[in-house]
Order: structure tokens, then C-alpha cells, then sequence
């Protein structure tokens, strides 16, 4: 059932599908009908943090053709800022020169003279904004979460996205706020008061360091001081002095312990939202302890793995050999991985799969 408050839009029980957009170039991290955590990794992008070209030819002095023989670095080698990348030795060892690496990284290829350097690579994750099963993936579009469970929509919010535990601080509605009233039991918890937010509980909030905080609105003059503030906060009512509806205190008070996801409606997805609170119901649990501990252990020649790069997204496999070297890939990417025998691959012909779009199988 769904009724509305000001301007908080109350959902006792309600399927919500949130769509998380992918990067071009991600690798999902999860499969269809998969059961996801808040904050699990739903795709990773791999991306260097710059490329730099360096013209090996010009800096020594020489003819391109003839600069193989003065390489100290290779393509798919390893390189440290500083490092000699190749050396022209001098006349009786005087009058040589040396050029170095302008970043750390890797080689990538060295062509008519120029070296082509990539920097450390980061890795990029698109985290899942509320638990639930995973309905469906396009790879590089976007991934859709399902969540069952009450729903609040907020009237305002900013900070980004939280999940941790609903510490509800009040039984009524109130214009009063007490500041004074915070224990170790709401140290990374999203509390609510159903009062308006002021300086002092805000203070309060950061030194117990709560992970989210929901009151029923917020005075136009305490804007300012929220820019600094390391958490989401968020009313349910709006701008100005008003208490929070007694309809949206009585659910969060239902609801007061549970696991919740408090999402500002601000992220970096450009999705046009409002602010809400979202209370997963039980059905989602994590993982078995087994499969944990599987994950954990590192990956070895014989074990099953669920490849997650296309075009084998979804296989599963077995691990045939682990190469020492890093291989370079068809986008051009050097990577260490795995040789895997895939399903519908044939028998004896493995594939070549970076260790990051590998899955290890209980």
C-alpha cells in the first residue's frame, strides 16, 4: 500500500528496481538472478590513469630504425618513473644519453621511434545501491537491481549513499531537537529524528560518527554548514521548521534496527530520482560461509571459475594453466590471467581470461 505525506511517499511493502549505469568498457561483476549486498560490486573499469608518448628517436639522437638495438624496455614490461627506457652510449663513454620513464606503468607497444607508456592502472567500481537479485544485465548499459521491502521517498537529500542499521531516536513527532542524546549504539548507524536538523545534533552526529542521519526538515540557514558534513543526510517534510509526519515516524519506528539503505539521490548516475530510504525485507541473505572461504582462497590450475568477459560472460570453466607473464589483449591491455578450457570451447583450446573477470566457484 502506498499513501503520501507532505511531500514523503510511504510504501509498506513495495518491488523496486533501481538501474545502475555501466561505464563503456566495464566488466560486470555479477549474473542474472544473482543476490547482491549494498555496496557489492555490480562491474569493475579497468583504466589507466594516463598514457604518455615518448620519442625514443628524438631524445637520443638517432633513426628510428635504428633505435632496437638501444631498447633497455619492451612492450609488456614493467617500468618505475625514472627508470631508463632505452640509452645511446657515448664516444668512449662520454657524450652518451639516456632517456627515462615520465610515469610508472607498463609498456605498451614502440613504433616508428615513439614509446607508448600506460600509467598504473585504478579500478572503477559501480557499487549496488540497495540489496536484492540482480533481473537483468546489458553489459556496458547497465545493470538492474530488484529490492523488496517498505520504501520512504524524501523531500531533499545530499552526501551520496549509506547502509547500515535504522536507529529511530524519537516515538513523536517534535519541533524540539535534542542534541544530547547520542550513544555508542548509533556509531555507524542512519538515525532519525522526527525534528528539525540543527548545527548542534549535527555536530553530535559527526563526533559518534553515524553513517547517515534523517530528520523531518532543514532551516534554509543551516545549508551551508552541510557542505561539510562526511555523511548523507535528508528530510522527509522539506525546507524551513516543521516535525516529521506521524505516518512516516510510525514506519521508520517499525522499522527501527533494520538494515536500511539511505540513498540522497545525488550520485554520479545522473538518474532522476528523489532521495529515499529503502528497507529490504529478509529475503535476500549473503552468501554461504563456504562460498566465502572459497572466494578467498587464491585461484589454481583445476578450478571451476564463471568467466565474466564477453563473449564467454556467464560460462563456466576450468582452469588449465596459469602463465606467469602478463598477455596483452585485444583492446591492446596487458593483463595477468588465467588459461581457462570454457564450455563450448574445444576440448585441449584454452582461453586466455585476466584474473579480474574471473569468478572462483565453491
Amino acid at each position: 500500500m502506498t499513501q503520501l505525506y507532505a511531500y514523503a511517499r510511504l510504501t509498506s511493502s513495495t518491488r523496486t528496481r533501481r538501474m545502475h549505469r555501466l561505464p563503456g568498457g566495464s566488466t560486470p561483476r555479477v549474473l542474472d538472478g544473482q543476490i547482491v549486498k549494498a555496496s557489492d560490486s555490480l562491474a569493475v573499469l579497468q583504466t589507466a590513469r594516463e598514457h604518455r608518448i615518448v620519442n625514443l628517436a628524438d631524445l637520443l639522437g638517432v633513426e628510428p630504425a635504428s633505435l632496437d638495438g638501444l631498447l633497455l624496455k619492451h612492450p609488456g614490461d614493467r617500468v618505475e618513473e625514472g627508470e631508463p627506457l632505452a640509452r645511446k652510449p657515448g664516444f668512449l663513454g662520454i657524450g652518451g644519453r639516456e632517456v627515462t620513464a615520465p610515469v610508472a606503468g607498463r609498456v605498451l607497444y614502440v613504433e616508428e621511434g615513439r614509446m607508448l607508456l600506460e600509467g598504473e592502472r585504478v579500478h572503477i567500481a559501480v557499487p549496488a545501491t540497495a540489496p536484492g537479485r540482480v533481473v537483468a544485465i546489458e553489459p556496458e548499459v547497465q545493470i538492474t537491481v530488484e529490492t523488496i521491502g517498505a520504501a520512504v521517498q524524501l523531500a531533499w537529500g545530499q552526501g551520496g549513499l549509506s547502509w547500515g542499521p535504522l536507529k529511530v531516536m524519537d516515538e513523536q513527532p517534535s519541533m524540539d531537537t535534542d542534541f544530547g542524546r547520542f550513544t555508542i549504539d548509533h556509531r555507524g548507524a542512519i538515525v532519525v529524528i522526527g525534528s528539525p536538523l540543527t548545527g548542534a545534533f549535527l555536530r553530535g552526529a559527526a563526533d559518534i560518527r553515524v553513517r547517515g542521519c534523517i530528520a523531518s526538515s532543514v532551516p534554509a540557514g543551516l545549508l551551508p554548514a552541510l557542505e561539510d558534513v562526511e555523511f548523507p543526510v535528508a528530510v522527509t517534510q522539506g525546507f524551513g521548521r516543521m516535525p516529521m509526519s506521524r505516518e512516516v515516524l510510525s514506519l521508520l519506528r517499525a522499522h527501527d534496527g533494520r538494515e536500511a539503505v539511505l540513498d540522497s539521490g545525488d550520485g554520479a548516475d545522473s538518474r532522476e530520482r528523489r532521495p529515499e530510504i529503502i528497507i529490504p525485507s529478509g529475503v535476500y541473505q549473503q552468501s554461504s560461509a563456504r562460498s566465502e572461504r572459497a572466494a578467498l582462497e587464491p585461484l589454481a590450475v583445476g578450478h571451476k571459475v564463471r568467466v565474466l568477459q564477453v563473449p564467454y560472460f556467464g560460462r563456466i570453466g576450468t582452469i588449465m594453466g596459469m602463465p606467469g607473464e602478463p598477455r596483452r589483449l585485444a583492446s591492446g591491455l596487458w593483463a595477468q590471467g588465467a588459461v581457462v578450457q570454457v564450455e563450448g570451447v574445444e576440448p585441449g583450446k584454452g582461453v586466455f581470461v585476466p584474473f579480474a573477470n574471473l569468478e572462483k566457484l565453491a
